[in-house]
């Protein structure tokens, strides 16, 4: 149950929309560090003596870290309220940013990605539900916008200013250190905007620790919502294991077709990718949501198709476009999964409930770079990016299928006056 009633905290004198910008500021600012070591990685590769294998390692922690977090953080933020999980992220995120900043080894870099993903899975459900929540009109659907957007456009500034570090960095000690001042500079902004702004679950709604329970969540959702729900989970899954592919090779893809060994042009690429992800969603104010997921959907085949052309014919204008469409339809169709659900999802279980979609997010993410990687050890690079697009683009065509079906039946339940099952 949420609260508009009087606040006694230091949120008291501030206007609704100052208590909605200053959330939407909290998670853009902490999501910020989600990928600001990726550009680093070479570089502690060479310090370190580490293998390919240990960095594939590294890698992988932050997923793992982050579906621990979702598995506890949503529920967690649905009894205690969403600001004690928001704040445990930034203090989380911070002691990764500083566990960065005194590796020496292998095992430095682990804990620090393992505790990135940590605090993000913990406070993504319970900060998006609380943007929603905090919104001044009760707009679910700017407020989803609004969250898809800082989701994928913090990592997007994360990663750039990165990049530019490691490119125009004056010393190796500079280009592995100013990355996570920063960070620690943007999560201290973040502590004055978390008091900003009320908590949005009532008092008599909250447990207190001793009530509360700490079993991990499940993905149990209410059976009035099931079918919405997998619906957008499959399809969030299938829009964030675009975004996987392009983040494992688009790098890599800018060094096979222009031939660069630029590390600013690799990774301006992934930038492009994250960054036209965001920005469509601007573009695309009051869109509907199952618009969006359709027109997203639509986008996968083709941007895929232009990876291969890439791969094949070298083409440095397929590699532009490829990313700008893929990007697009990540946005769009993560807009749309996000905004489903908030309608969808009773207020009470929505931080857990966005919770499990996120899981699906990640999850799909994490598909690409093992299944790719297992392919192209055996058949090469080029035969495991056309199977992988193969697949992906029928369950495009399907879960555009369903989305039309879906939608149909949702119109004939207006006009009947009843809710859509």
């Amino acid at each position: 149950m949420l609260t508009s009633g009087p606040d006694t905290g230091p949120s008291a004198r501030l206007s609704p929309q100052t208590q909605y910008a200053a959330s939407a500021l909290v998670l853009f600012l902490t999501l910020l560090g989600s990928h600001l070591a990726t550009p680093l990685y070479p570089l502690w590769q060479v310090e370190f003596g580490l293998s390919t294998s240990a960095i594939t390692l590294i890698f992988a922690c932050y997923p793992i870290g982050v579906t621990a977090g979702l598995l506890f953080g949503g529920r967690l933020g649905d009894q205690l309220g969403r600001k004690p999980l928001i704040l445990i992220g930034i203090l989380v995120t911070a002691l990764s940013s500083l566990t960065y900043l005194a590796a020496t080894g292998m095992a430095y870099l682990v804990i620090a990605r393992l505790l990135n993903g940590i605090a993000i899975g913990l406070m993504s459900g319970p900060a998006v539900a609380a943007i929603v929540e905090l919104h001044p009109r009760s707009d679910r659907s700017e407020a989803s916008r609004i969250s898809a957007i800082a989701t994928l456009a913090s990592p997007a500034v994360g990663l750039l200013v990165a990049t530019l570090v490691v490119h125009f960095g004056s010393s190796h000690d500079m280009v592995v250190t100013l990355p996570f001042v920063l960070q620690l500079c943007g999560l201290a902004a973040a502590l004055c905007l978390f008091l900003a702004y009320r908590e949005t679950v009532l008092p008599g709604s909250r447990r207190s620790f001793r009530q509360t329970s700490f079993a991990p969540q499940g993905l149990r959702v209410p059976a009035e919502i099931q079918s919405g729900f997998v619906f957008a989970s499959v399809t969030g899954a299938l829009s964030w294991a675009n975004t996987g592919l392009w983040l494992a090779l688009g790098p890599a893809l800018v060094f096979d077709v222009l031939g660069a060994t630029n590390k600013l042009l690799g990774g301006l690429t992934v930038v492009a990718f994250l960054t036209t992800a965001g920005v469509i969603q601007l573009f695309t104010k009051g869109m509907p949501y199952r618009r969006a997921i359709m027109i997203g959907m639509v986008l996968v085949p083709p941007s895929l198709l232009l990876i291969v052309a890439t791969l094949v014919w070298k083409s440095a204008a397929g590699l532009v476009a490829g990313a700008v469409m893929a990007g697009a339809a990540q946005g769009l169709s993560w807009m749309g999964c996000s905004e489903l659900v908030n309608r969808i999802t009773p207020s009470e279980i929505r931080a857990s409930v966005l919770s499990g979609l996120y899981i699906s997010g990640y999850f799909g993410a994490a598909v690409p770079i093992v299944v790719t990687g297992v392919i192209a050890d055996r058949l090469g690079l080029l035969p495991a990016i056309v199977i992988l697009s193969a697949g992906f683009s029928m369950l495009a065509a399907y879960l555009a299928v369903r989305n039309w079906s879906f939608g149909r039946a949702e119109r004939r339940a207006a006009l009947a006056g009843s809710p859509a099952a």
